[in-house]
């Protein structure tokens, strides 16, 4: 019986330790939704005085890497925040990249998409510029440069990663760099790295920010929006202009954006695309004049501000994190623009849920439940808009020659028409008539003949 009892108090004492009701994590982090677990890497603890950045860097493990197992219901009130197993021991923290020198960025991929990929800056040439957690047996493992053809991955806190269908991360890397060339790209580029094959390459790019929202549309377009210029300006065209790349043919498109709702440009913002596929929803950033939320419906890219219910958070946020769960945008922590921590003082959770299942009406929920129905999302009133030039022209091109093509069988049919109604009324003039009272005999040889001999006779 004593024995039965020592398992179950040291049972009970692994799950207390295993779930972190207040983690210390406030701003520069990644949330990655792996198989309905959500993990949080934080770049750095909480500011802690007389502390230095560097010291709260390496503070406890399972204030680093822990998830929220939303396949269960939650209050955001009593977050169950569970811990990694053996974080401790196997979280390789000497491995990563300094948050002095621009930290990491984390992103999904892999053959099943199950495994999170930890992509480090080029600081310190002595790390592996990718470290890798496999989320189905709790597994690290690092890759060099040896093993990942092409260029050498780079990744930083302030990037907003993208993983597309087919397992590759793209990486807009707002801010100068060296490539393994030893060429300096003073206006950064566009990094993918392919997960399945770690294999990485380096694009050009039609703008370099950092601190941006970026936004995967179905059609394989990426909308980035907002941010910094490298020198830590707001971006000239703020929200009046977005960009558009096509992962599929590596293009970009500068697109205007209308409406009486655009916000002010802004950087530390969230963005996620609504439950329609079409509708990209913006929340929080730095700029106090703005609201806490925006709208950009990417059928004619027209902002607006949607309505709401419930209550909401009072405190903007910035460098925050948003994921799509369910019927959920689920929004972790953050701090404010002044870099405060005063959500929590204020009433407020590190977690916020906004239910965007009706898209005429998002509401400000506590609760989430992982079995709230999915409403049928109503169709876009007008037809995507062609984010892609080539596409534009290739449209343009097939308007033209199937006009032209409708105009020259027109021509065609109109010309054999009327040769075929000139040789009718030719044949028509030419054929003999039926009535033989209007024609007039020709006489033969013997009456010709006859005729002679007796106009003779009469002579």
């Amino acid at each position: 019986m004593f024995n039965f009892r020592l398992l179950l108090l040291l049972q009970i004492l692994t799950i207390v330790k295993s779930q972190l009701l207040t983690p210390n994590v406030r701003t520069l982090h990644s949330s990655i939704l792996v198989d309905k677990k959500l993990y949080i890497f934080s770049g750095f603890k909480d500011f802690v005085p007389n502390v230095t950045i560097e010291s709260t860097y390496n503070l406890n493990p399972d204030d680093r890497f822990f998830y929220l197992d939303v396949s269960k219901p939650f209050d955001t009130s009593t977050l169950p925040w569970t811990a990694i197993p053996d974080n401790d021991k196997n979280l390789p923290l000497n491995f990563f990249t300094s948050i002095i020198s621009g930290g990491v960025t984390a992103s999904y991929g892999g053959a099943n998409n199950d495994t999170i990929y930890f992509i480090n800056n080029e600081k310190d040439k002595t790390l592996p510029p990718v470290l890798t957690f496999n989320t189905k047996d709790n597994s690290w493992n690092s890759y060099s440069q040896q093993i990942i053809s092409g260029e050498r991955p780079i990744g930083r806190n302030q990037m907003r990663p993208i993983t597309d269908y087919s397992g590759k991360i793209f990486l807009l890397a707002g801010f100068p760099f060296t490539t393994l060339q030893g060429v300096t790209r003073n206006q950064g580029g566009m990094i993918i790295f392919d997960t399945t094959n770690l294999s990485c390459v380096l694009k050009d790019t039609a703008i370099s920010r950092v601190e941006y929202s970026a936004t995967l549309l179905p059609n394989g377009i990426i909308v980035y929006m907002g941010g910094k210029e490298p020198a830590g300006k707001p971006a000239t065209d703020g929200f009046r202009v977005v960009y558009l790349y096509n992962t599929n043919d590596n293009t970009w498109k500068p697109q205007p954006t209308f409406g009486d709702s655009i916000p002010n440009g802004d950087n530390g913002i969230s963005s996620v695309l609504g439950l329609d596929g079409f509708r990209i929803i913006v929340f929080g950033g730095d700029d106090i004049d703005n609201k806490m939320l925006y709208v950009l419906d990417t059928t004619n890219f027209n902002w607006y501000e949607p309505n709401v219910s419930g209550k909401g958070p009072t405190i903007k946020r910035f460098d925050h994190t948003a994921n799509v769960i369910g019927r959920y945008m689920v929004i972790a922590f953050g701090s404010d623009p002044n870099l405060k921590f005063d959500y929590k003082q204020n009433g407020e959770n590190d977690v916020l849920l906004l239910d965007i299942g009706n898209s005429s009406n998002y509401n400000w929920v506590n609760h989430f439940d992982p079995n709230a129905v999915v409403p049928p999302q109503s169709p876009p009133q007008s037809s995507p808009t062609q984010y892609n030039n080539k596409n534009d022209t290739g449209i343009i091109v097939g308007v033209v020659v199937g006009v032209l093509g409708i105009i020259c069988i027109i021509s065609l049919c109109i010309f054999f028409f009327i040769k075929r109604r000139k040789n009718l009324l030719h044949e028509k003039a030419l054929s003999i008539p039926s009535n033989s009272e209007n024609v007039m005999a020709i006489p033969s040889d013997l009456e010709l003949s006859s005729g002679r001999s007796l106009v003779k006779k009469s002579q």
